[in-house]
Formats: structure tokens, C-alpha cells, sequence
């Protein structure tokens, strides 16, 4: 666990990127669970952007997130800024920041797609992308498990469902870190001008939606050009915010709890050999990874009246934070919150990686358990000499909870 050497909680800004130098800051998180459970970060790194309420215990996460009534996804967007390089305005066409009513019916316009029978239907195609991309890996003595494993398999996953073809998927997922990854300066960099990459996906979707017109498919590109809300078609804005969102939540989210889960496992080899020795461990494994390491730090509300927590006085239009990094090992829900645990009993109802069971809970949670499980038990199956060859690398963002490296090696 990475920790914050600080005697007054008042001075902590969770912003600051050097209280993210060792990882996620366990122990500080741990410590305004207990002493200031709604913590006022000013965030001097973006001034003109105001600071944020950090809710860290599990109870509140799950208070705020079925409230959207008093704490919206809307008025602010999810993030912890509202500058990404495109408008809020934009980001509010997202599902994922919107509210009541409209979310509700943009959301039952594809959650058909991801229902347990409907994701079930996809196993076998999903098995066969994870064994190929495995195949392309298998005779190499090194190799990335992030770069060359994590990132291929998700972006296929989600490509099939959208009904792209397998050499977009590149190109996808370039596009997909302009929104998740903003923060990285690596990736930053790259993206100087998020306005002509937007434009690029506009085009992009309206070429789908081309080729869709005399063939229409059961993928879910068509099943978005021809949903109707409030009577109306999505216009080309809704469209490409709505395929950039299920492109970053397929992406992001499988590919940092694999990651870093494996990287659990290559860490404590003890677990390793005990859930490759008991495959019936490794729906308890996936969970487990999920809580411990959520793809996503936080999910941001901002309150629509003025309102008390804990005794801090939130006034209208605050920006809160809700972090499932800590609500996850909050020690009031779980026991042993930091310990990684594959025998875990009774997690799949109670975790928080999906969010904290509101209106906003991931629509694509039958999808990633099934892609995890598939792809942890195909991973230790076919590499069971894998070890670490080197340091991890993580990516530099407050919102995104992932690796960027993860070098490995066959053999001891």
C-alpha cells in the first residue's frame, strides 16, 4: 500500500499528482474513512476549475449514487474537471452523464445487448479472441501482458458488439484514451487538439451508419441508428458520444482489472498456483479483482441543492467524488479490505468496481465478468512459468486506475 506521511487531513489536495507517486494512496483513503469522511481537496493543480468532496465510505457511495435526484451525473459531468479538451456540453450527450429521465431511456436502448442469456450467446466468439490474441504471444520468451495481451482483447470484445472490423480496433482505442486517459501527459501530448479527434469519430460513425443502411446488422451501431428517444433519432453528436462511451467502458474497464489482477497473482505466486490447481476458484478470483482494483478511481456527482454530510455543508453545484478505491476497501464492509483474497466468499453483490448500485450501474457488468473469466483461466492455462521482467508502469490519472506496462517473461 502507498503512504501519505501528512499529520493534518485538511492539508491533503487528492489532485496533487504526488500523492499518486507509489499508487492508489491506500492508506490515506483509509485514514479519511475514519477521521473526515467527506474531505474538501482545493485541487491547485486546475484552479479555475474549483476543488472537490471526496466520499470514501462505502455506505455513502452507495447514499450518493442511488440519489440522482440531489447528486447529479449531469450538472457537471463525471470527471473531476469539466476541461478535457471537449465541452461539457458534449460529454453531457454520454449516458454515463446524464440524468433521469433521458439516461433511463437512452440506457434501455442497448441494455438488451448485455442481459446474461444475450452476453452468454457470446462466449464462444469471445473464447476465440482471447485465444488468438494468446496464440500471437505463446512463442515469445517476453512479451507486455498491457501492450500485447490487455490491450488487443477487450477492444475486439467490444469491437464485435459494435459490429466494427478487427483492423479499426487500433484506431479505436486511440481514440477512446483522448477521453479516459486525458490526464497522462504521455498520452496529452498526442492530442493537442481534441476537437479534430471528435470530429474524426463524428465521421467515423456516420461511415458505420452508411454501411449499415442497405445491411443492417444485430450489432450495436444499428440497434443506435435506429433508436428513437422522445421520438426522435439520435443526431450525429448523440451517436458518436454514445459509441466513444461503450468503447471506452469496454476498453478500459477489462483491461485494467486483468491487468492488474494478473499482476496480483505474478506477485504472490501462492494464489497463482492455487487458482490454476482449482479452476472453480476463478469466478471468486475475478471479483476479487474487481474490488480490489476498479478500472475507474471515481465517478463524479455534483449536487443540485445545498446539502449537509458528516457535517460538511456541500453547497449547490459542488463537485463530489466517489471513490471506489476506497469505498472497496472500506474495513466497515469488508474484512481484511487490503488483503487480495481468491477465496472471498459473496462478493459479486457487493463491490462497488461497477458502481454503487444507482441508476448509473455499468450496463456491461454480465459482459466483463464473462471476459475475465475467460480470460484469467485462459492466461494461467497456457502460461504457467509466467513471471514478472520487470517494473509495472501506471498510467498518470486520477480517474483512470490502470497500467500502461507490465513486462513478463516465460519461466522463472
Amino acid at each position: 500500500m502507498s503512504n501519505v506521511d501528512v499529520q493534518d487531513l485538511s492539508t491533503i489536495d487528492l489532485a496533487e499528482p504526488s500523492v499518486w507517486d507509489d499508487g492508489p494512496p491506500y492508506e490515506l483513503f483509509a485514514r479519511m474513512q475514519r477521521e473526515d469522511p467527506v474531505h474538501f481537496s482545493p485541487q491547485r493543480v486546475a484552479p479555475d476549475e474549483g476543488g472537490f468532496w471526496s466520499i470514501t465510505r462505502f455506505d455513502d457511495v452507495r447514499a450518493v449514487s442511488r440519489d440522482h435526484r440531489t447528486f447529479s451525473s449531469e450538472l457537471r459531468g463525471i470527471l473531476n474537471v469539466d476541461d478535457i479538451g471537449v465541452p461539457l456540453d458534449v460529454q453531457r450527450l454520454q449516458l454515463i452523464s446524464m440524468d433521469p429521465p433521458r439516461h433511463d431511456r437512452l440506457k434501455a436502448l442497448v441494455i438488451k445487448a448485455f442481459t446474461p442469456q444475450r452476453v452468454a450467446e457470446h462466449e464462444d466468439a469471445v473464447k476465440q479472441i482471447i485465444g488468438g490474441v494468446l496464440d500471437q504471444v505463446a512463442d515469445r520468451d517476453r512479451f507486455d501482458l498491457v501492450a500485447d495481451v490487455a490491450r488487443p482483447i477487450p477492444a475486439r470484445v467490444i469491437g464485435s458488439f459494435l459490429g466494427t472490423p478487427p483492423e479499426d480496433d487500433d484506431q479505436l482505442v486511440q481514440w477512446t484514451n483522448v477521453f479516459t486517459a486525458f490526464e497522462d501527459p504521455e498520452i496529452r501530448e498526442q492530442w493537442t487538439d481534441t476537437a479534430a479527434v471528435f470530429t474524426e469519430i463524428i465521421e467515423y460513425v456516420n461511415k458505420q451508419i452508411a454501411l449499415r443502411r442497405d445491411t443492417p446488422g444485430g450489432d450495436l451501431v444499428t440497434a443506435m441508428m435506429n433508436a428513437e428517444v422522445d421520438g426522435e433519432k439520435l443526431n450525429e453528436f448523440e451517436l458518436a458520444t454514445f459509441f466513444i462511451l461503450l468503447m471506452s467502458a469496454g476498453n478500459d474497464s477489462t483491461r485494467a482489472t486483468y491487468s492488474a489482477t494478473m499482476l496480483e497473482l505474478l506477485r504472490n505466486r501462492e494464489q497463482f498456483d492455487q487458482l490454476r490447481e482449482n479452476p472453480d476458484l476463478i469466478e471468486a478470483a475475478v471479483e476479487e479483482g474487481l474490488r480490489c482494483f476498479p478500472a475507474f478511481a471515481f465517478m463524479a456527482r455534483a449536487a443540485t441543492q445545498d446539502v449537509e454530510l458528516h457535517g460538511k455543508q456541500i453547497k449547490q453545484g459542488d463537485r463530489l467524488l466517489l471513490w471506489y478505491l476506497a469505498s472497496n476497501r472500506d474495513e466497515a464492509a469488508f474484512e481484511n479490505p487490503h488483503k487480495f483474497d481468491i477465496t472471498r466468499p459473496g462478493l459479486a453483490d457487493k463491490h462497488q468496481a461497477f458502481g454503487g448500485r444507482g441508476k448509473h450501474f455499468c450496463l456491461g457488468a454480465n459482459l466483463a465478468r464473462m471476459e475475465l473469466k475467460l480470460w484469467i483461466a485462459q492466461t494461467l492455462e497456457r502460461f504457467p512459468d509466467l513471471t514478472l521482467d520487470g517494473e509495472p508502469n501506471r498510467v498518470r490519472a486520477l480517474f483512470l486506475n490502470q497500467y500502461n506496462s507490465i513486462p513478463v517473461r516465460r519461466g522463472s
